[in-house]
């Protein structure tokens, strides 16, 4: 996280695959942020002041400190990474090449942002079980499932990242996903695109400085 004056403050959670995301796209971007901690377990995110900033209850939100959007609030990782795309033009990109590879770097996004990391959410788990032991074995499930469809879908494509030699929003997507795997002691050995694509991004400042370890 820069130490230069900033617009921008992130509220987050350290161990949220979402606020993750949102972190490591501003240190891509190299855009200066401050990060305000949300605790997610003690009830903090369903304070009165979070739910201004949310409805919802959930992390992250990016509030707007200066400059012509001022004021404003916003919610979803997804929409908030567009939003910093679309404000800062001269920033390194996170949607690189054509027209065609950014529909299929959103496309690997969506997989996990979608179609994966939702079904291990706080609140799905315990719907699900009551106890550990049914809870992870529901999420080893998903995140199994979802690594398999991201692997066959980016293997075809892939390079040095999950589609093609640039890093993207699939790669900010994937790398979250993984060390959820690894928390829940989902087996990589299967998924060799996706351990390429671990190791390449693991050397990268963005992954780095942007870590939960650094948060927690």
């Amino acid at each position: 996280m820069s130490t230069l004056p900033s617009q921008y403050r992130l509220y987050h959670y350290w161990r949220s695959s979402s606020s993750w995301r949102v972190r490591m796209a501003f240190e891509w971007k190299k855009i200066p942020y401050e990060a305000m901690p949300v605790h997610l377990l003690n009830g903090e995110a369903e304070s009165e002041a979070h739910l201004k900033r949310n409805p919802a209850g959930y992390v992250p939100v990016l509030e707007i400190l200066s400059g012509k959007d001022e004021g404003n609030f916003l919610t979803e990782s997804l929409a908030i990474i567009r939003y910093l795309e679309e404000s800062h033009p001269d920033a390194p990109t996170l949607f690189p090449g054509s027209a065609i590879d950014r529909a299929k770097q959103w496309a690997l996004a969506e997989i996990i942002c979608s179609d994966t990391q939702p079904l291990q959410n706080i609140g799905v788990m315990a719907l699900h079980s009551e106890n550990a032991a049914g809870q992870k074995r529901w999420a080893q499930h998903w995140i199994r499932h979802g690594l398999e469809i991201f692997e066959a879908t980016s293997a075809p494509h892939s390079g040095c990242f999950s589609h093609g030699d640039t890093f993207s929003i699939a790669d900010i997507c994937l790398l979250p996903q993984i060390y959820n795997a690894e928390r829940y002691e989902v087996s990589l050995d299967k998924f060799p695109c996706i351990l390429k694509i671990s190791a390449k991004c693991q050397a990268l400042s963005a992954y780095l400085n942007s870590h939960p370890d650094k948060y927690q």
